[in-house]
């Protein structure tokens, strides 16, 4: 089966959309999120409806999402993060709370797992060096394990039996093999605010037969979300960092 994988939409509805249409295009018959589906951006409940009607969707929660609900302290987000935050729950719908609220905080499914920091610890771990990987392999099962919250598009392989890690960022329209019994974790980038100094959003196609990871960029109307940013009343830094990528 094919997979979409996306992660850290941050209320980016072009971003996701372009998304959405591209890993369809590929063949894309299941959905994968990796949390921060809200926050940043302007367009929480378009971003969140547009994710609700994917077939066979399979998402994680995010700390900006556990923000929103009011479960994570904002006093630890910088001010830029914090208004979009307070935004977002002035904003949102009841029903989009609710479902905000249902998601889990890890995916445990028979050919990938799902969670947003890490393993170890879901919503708050960056994991983005060899030695946090080897220590978060034992606190997930089925490879690869999809994280987001760094938003750079990175993977991490160990070989066996020696234990060393093949790691680094993945280039746009980079496959990665997926080598059966072996622990692997992949982070797809972010849809609706890339960090890695390229400004189209990131986002990526499993196919869990063939066993093998495709990364995707894709264009969209990054002045169109600018525009919303700033009409929203959001800090105007949200709004120009998309156009770097950073």
């Amino acid at each position: 089966m094919l997979w979409g994988v996306l992660s850290d939409i941050h209320s980016n509805r072009e971003a996701l959309e372009a998304s959405v249409e591209r890993l369809r295009g590929q063949g894309a018959e299941g959905w994968i999120c990796c949390g921060d589906i809200v926050g940043y951006g302007a367009d929480p409940n378009p971003v969140i409806e547009t994710l609700r009607g994917l077939k066979g969707l399979r998402a994680v929660r995010g700390n900006h999402d556990l923000a929103v609900l009011g479960r994570m302290d904002i006093a630890w987000f910088n001010e830029a993060a914090r208004a979009a935050v307070e935004y977002t729950q002035s904003t949102i719908t009841p029903e989009n709370m609710a479902w905000l609220k249902d998601l889990p905080p890890r995916v445990d499914a028979d050919t990938f797992s799902v969670v947003h920091g890490s393993p170890r610890n879901p919503a708050e771990e960056y994991l983005v060096t060899v030695q946090q990987f080897h220590d978060n392999c034992t606190y997930f099962k089925a490879s690869p394990c999809f994280v987001g919250h760094s938003h750079m598009p990175l993977a991490f392989l160990m070989t066996e039996p020696v234990s060393y890690v093949d790691h680094g960022p993945m280039a746009p329209g980079q496959v990665l093999n997926l080598p059966h019994h072996t622990k692997i974790v992949i982070n797809p980038g972010s849809v609706g605010q890339p960090r890695d100094h390229e400004p189209r959003a990131s986002c990526g196609l499993l196919d869990d037969e063939k066993r093998t990871f495709t990364l995707h960029r894709v264009k969209y109307d990054i002045e169109a979300v600018q525009k919303k940013i700033i009409a929203a009343g959001l800090p105007e830094f949200l709004a120009l960092r998309l156009s770097y990528g950073q």
